[in-house]
């Protein structure tokens, strides 16, 4: 028991952030995605207020730029995901397996708690 305690306990330093205000610097590798990610989303909501503001002044030019600026943050916020559902997948089938390797009957399943 009390090394699953000390293998969780090891696990959960992994995920751990540190984050320096002051230099505006964010460390711990899963984090570092997830606020690369939201960082991307905000920048894709500030460019559709862009279009919209260029749809409404006729600079249809501008919103074709912007559009195609959109499609690539689109793409690379789909790759960001895929890491971190990647990254957080692994670290759940490590433990499930190393449990297992223990005798601990484990497997990882999945739920979604806002389903309809």
């Amino acid at each position: 028991m009390l090394n699953q305690l000390q293998e969780a306990y090891n696990k959960g330093l992994e995920n751990l952030v540190f984050v320096d205000f002051s230099n505006k610097d964010v460390s711990g590798e899963k984090k570092i995605s997830e606020f690369e990610l939201a960082n991307q989303k905000a920048c894709c909501q500030d460019v559709l207020q862009v279009i919209n503001l260029h749809l409404r002044n006729g600079d249809y030019d501008s919103i074709r730029e912007r559009i195609a600026a959109l499609e690539n943050s689109v793409d690379y916020m789909e790759s960001l995901e895929n890491q971190i559902k990647g990254k957080c997948g692994t670290g759940f089938y490590d433990i499930a397996d190393s449990l297992l390797e223990k005798g601990v009957q484990a497997k990882v399943v999945k739920f979604n708690a806002h389903q309809n």
